[in-house]
């Protein structure tokens, strides 16, 4: 695994949208019941789509994935830096959590959530961003084969659900003490959040235009 890769994966470890609706779900009767329609279904079109994605650079062939790649690299890069500097200048409008640490979209969704509901919300929480499509083409760029893109694509996934996979695990055994732990991490990052997206975009943006626009000068 790349340490492109490793990184990419640590940096989506917590999802502050995602931790909410945890938190919620082991707030519940039946958490497990939910935790595991929530992992299951997120997984599910997480690998899905990452699969496609992979499978479309191999049918690209190996000259035309090598031009796309940094192409690719080059827009990731853009919309990272413009997502950072639109958070950084206040001119992306505020979301409405209500004190929950969740956007209302997703508040109203956790209301008499069923298990259809908590597998759309691991759909919804999980949709492919600038992250999840920069990790995806750094593994096509790495692996050196079809086995090994699906080993880092497993791997980038299994840290994307972690904190749903440990809340999952802690539910049946100490459900309180895993959704404390998340309400307070939750509310930490969701006072430094400004910071941590200007931070986190701008330095991934950063590094994908430099490194794709260094790709494409070589060629």
């Amino acid at each position: 695994m790349s340490v492109e890769v490793l990184v990419l994966a640590l940096s989506a470890v917590f999802r502050p949208t995602s931790a909410a609706a945890v938190v919620v779900m082991l707030s519940t009767s039946r958490p497990q019941r939910l935790l595991t329609c929530y992992v299951l279904a997120g997984l599910a079109f997480s690998l899905g789509v990452g699969a496609l994605v992979l499978a479309l650079f191999q049918n690209l062939g190996p000259v035309a994935a090598r031009t796309a790649r940094p192409v690719l690299d080059v827009v990731l890069g853009l919309a990272a830096l413009a997502y950072a500097g639109a958070t950084w200048s206040g001119h992306l409008p505020r979301r409405a959590t209500g004190g929950t640490g969740m956007p209302g979209w997703l508040r109203q969704r956790m209301q008499d959530l069923s298990p259809s509901g908590a597998a759309v919300l691991g759909v919804l929480t999980h949709l492919p961003g600038v992250v999840y499509l920069a990790a995806l083409n750094a593994i096509a760029g790495d692996a050196s084969g079809t086995l090994n893109e699906v080993v880092q694509l497993s791997i980038y996934n299994a840290f994307w659900f972690a904190v749903p996979l440990v809340a999952l695990v802690l539910s049946a055994y100490r459900p309180a003490l895993a959704r404390d732990r998340l309400e307070r991490a939750t509310s930490s990052v969701g006072r430094h959040r400004t910071g941590l997206v200007v931070v986190l975009f701008g330095a991934l943006g950063g590094y994908l235009l430099v490194t794709g626009a260094a790709d494409l000068a070589g060629r």
